[in-house]
């Protein structure tokens, strides 16, 4: 009877062993599993990934071109024989294209594994590691123009800031350019300054797509939205505006202390009218013009193939005092947002209300010329109505036509846009000038572009005739 009973407990001790086995094999493979299929990508494209030194020992790294077939970033050797990365323009692709030193960024570190990988044939691949010869790695052929790219480079001129360029029809960025910005092919001898942390200003910082700033006026289009979603009209709205408003002991003040007197919704937008925008911001229920800040990807991260982006902040709720939801109304207040962020939302407007994720890669082709991958459009869904896009172009166009940016030459082009005039220190004359829009030539193609000039002032002045030499080197 003793001995039955030995055996009994033995054989529980064996299968709770197994049991607890069992579920540690299970998690391993749960772990192991997950490593694969979801964190497995975040480490190998992690810019200090160690093994991307060995895939250097016997791949070059591929180059990088333009849509229109231009070297933007390409491997040569130097004096002794060592493979060097080389940026032929400098700094105009900077911030884009990124560097190779101190780690990486930018495309040479989203797409390092892919430029490090040789699609070249088997045989050639076998042959050159017989004979000590390295392959050639894969090439990236981006969505970048490069005439449109050098417009807004140099446009933005000594401005710090940033301009990007969207096709709406298939969200490829035709641009993007960010200042302050560095030399990538100098970027090892001026880390040290480049890379201090006590400045305000970093160069590394990629102001298109991480960038938070107030957008001013351009946020008037939402303000417009939700007064539309809150079971409004156009047709409804009436102001009478006598250049200043005050709500909470706090006055709002139209630019330049104008004066706009009696105003429907498309003057009011066309206008830029501050009062009248502060004014239906605080009539607007607070849950509406959430849900709708919310729809147009506020407080979300970004839906785009871009790698990094920063989300847009809209902090308002039901207890906020009314001063506050009207600076948020006109751009102010809390309000942060990304030139991405504007250049995605005026591209719904262009695409029938349709967004479509942005992209930088269009294909990865092998040294011999085989596509690797091709970059297909990929649509985020419909984030507004047939019917808002009719009345948002109507009021964009209006903008160009007869309102803040009359004065801007825009050429034969068909331009929808909305300035803005964005105030970030106490002192309010010092402003930031933003214009987002898009045009469209009389075969239908369309740009959408966003441009932001730090401390440049009045958006019609500055970030709009930008948006023109954008447009134009875009159209040629």
């Amino acid at each position: 009877m003793k001995n039955s009973n030995n055996k009994n407990s033995i054989r529980k001790e064996i299968y709770v062993t197994a049991v607890l086995f069992g579920i540690l094999f299970m998690a391993m493979i749960v772990y192991l599993a997950r490593f694969l299929i979801v964190d497995s990508k975040t480490f190998i494209y992690n810019s200090y990934n160690s093994r991307f030194s060995v895939f250097a020992d016997d791949i070059t790294r591929g180059d990088i071109y333009t849509a229109d077939n231009v070297t933007i970033a390409t491997t040569s050797k130097d004096e002794e024989g060592n493979e060097v990365r080389v940026y032929p323009d400098d700094r105009l692709f900077s911030h884009a294209v990124g560097y190779v030193g101190h780690g990486m960024a930018g495309l040479e570190a989203s797409y390092s594994f892919d430029l490090l990988t040789s699609h070249i044939y088997l045989k050639d691949q076998i042959n050159n590691s017989l004979t000590g010869q390295k392959s050639m790695g894969d090439s990236l052929y981006t969505t970048f123009d490069y005439d449109t790219q050098k417009a807004a480079y140099e446009g933005l001129g000594m401005f710090d800031g940033a301009v990007i360029a969207i096709e709406p029809k298939t969200g490829k960025i035709v641009a993007m350019v960010s200042k302050p910005d560095y030399n990538p092919n100098t970027i090892d001898k001026y880390w040290d300054d480049i890379n201090d942390e006590e400045k305000s200003d970093s160069a590394l910082l990629n102001r298109a797509t991480n960038g938070a700033y107030p957008p001013g006026s351009t946020f008037k289009i939402v303000t417009t939205l939700a007064y539309l979603r809150d079971g409004n009209s156009a047709s409804d709205f009436s102001y009478k505006c006598s250049g200043k408003i005050n709500l909470d002991d706090y006055t709002i003040h139209c630019s330049g202390h104008k004066s706009h007197g009696q105003e429907d919704l498309l003057k009011a937008f066309s206008n830029s009218c501050n009062s009248a925008y502060a004014y239906m911001g605080t009539n607007i229920d607070r849950d509406s013009f959430i849900s709708t800040s919310e729809d147009l990807l506020f407080n979300k991260p970004l839906p785009t193939l871009l790698k990094g982006t920063k989300a847009s902040k809209l902090t308002i709720d039901n207890s906020t005092k009314e001063s506050i939801v009207a600076q948020t109304a006109i751009g102010q207040g809390r309000t942060t947002v990304s030139p991405l962020h504007m250049c995605m939302l005026v591209s719904a407007i262009a695409n029938g209300g349709e967004l479509m994720e942005p992209y930088l890669v269009d294909r990865i082709i092998s040294a011999d010329d085989k596509i690797v991958s091709q970059t297909e459009p990929v649509s985020y869904g419909t984030i507004m109505s047939a019917e808002e896009v009719s009345l948002l172009q109507e009021y964009m166009e209006a903008v160009v036509m007869d309102g803040t940016a009359d004065s801007v030459d825009f050429g034969d082009l068909n331009v929808y846009g909305k300035t803005g005039t964005a105030e970030y220190t106490e002192n309010k004359k010092i402003t930031h000038s933003w214009f987002v829009g898009f045009a469209s030539d009389d075969k239908g193609n369309k740009l959408a572009v966003a441009v932001i000039m730090e401390g440049a002032g009045y958006g019609s002045k500055y970030a709009a005739p930008l948006a023109a030499k954008v447009f134009n080197a875009y159209y040629k």
